[in-house]
């Protein structure tokens, strides 16, 4: 009787084979995880339109249409939380006032935003409208309830700003801390 027997090679194959293919599915599978994680759910320039979805705010430049989340682009407002000095020195709650004074505007009817990106928490970044407010961060900026985010030296909404500042309007009228340094010490 004759014994067979396989090479070598054969054995080493079929494994660095199955090794490969092992590999090959690990990575998509966590490719596909990674996709769906980071995954911002908006398509770039996407509209939408806030016709009867419930809004929520929860800040001067953050805010809620139905399930999504949204975060004005180009501004930063007080955090809810944050006080800041009036003229006299005196703490007032300029936080929950950039709130307000962001419910106000999105109650104006013809709510539209263009989503384009998406930020670390999961926010889309949009530029909003209303039918009577042409840009809701530069009202905001204009009213003195959110800085300007600045971006090697260039402005979003500097000239807003600088006109809140000059006027001496909301978070301008004396000292305070801009929201993403009070946001540091928050998290301390």
């Amino acid at each position: 009787m004759i014994t067979l027997k396989f090479p070598e090679g054969r054995v080493y194959r079929k494994r660095r084979a199955g090794f490969i293919r092992s590999l090959f599915f690990l990575l998509l599978l966590a490719a596909l995880l990674a996709a769906w994680y980071y995954a911002d759910g908006i398509v770039s320039g996407e509209t939408i339109v806030a016709a009867q979805s419930p809004i929520q705010t929860a800040d001067g430049d953050s805010f809620a249409i139905g399930p999504r989340k949204f975060r004005l682009k180009g501004i930063d407002a007080p955090e809810y939380h944050q006080t800041c000095d009036d003229a006299k020195g005196m703490k007032w709650e300029c936080g929950k006032a950039a709130r307000a004074a962001l419910e106000k505007l999105l109650l104006e009817p013809g709510l539209t935003c263009v989503a384009d990106a998406q930020d670390r928490y999961h926010r889309s970044l949009a530029t909003c409208k209303t039918a009577q407010t042409p840009d809701l961060a530069a009202k905001q900026a204009a009213d003195g309830f959110a800085v300007s985010h600045e971006y090697y030296g260039l402005r979003d909404y500097g000239s807003e700003e600088d006109a809140a500042s000059s006027a001496r309007r909301g978070i301008w009228q004396g000292s305070f801390t801009p929201p993403d340094e009070w946001r540091a010490t928050q998290s301390r």
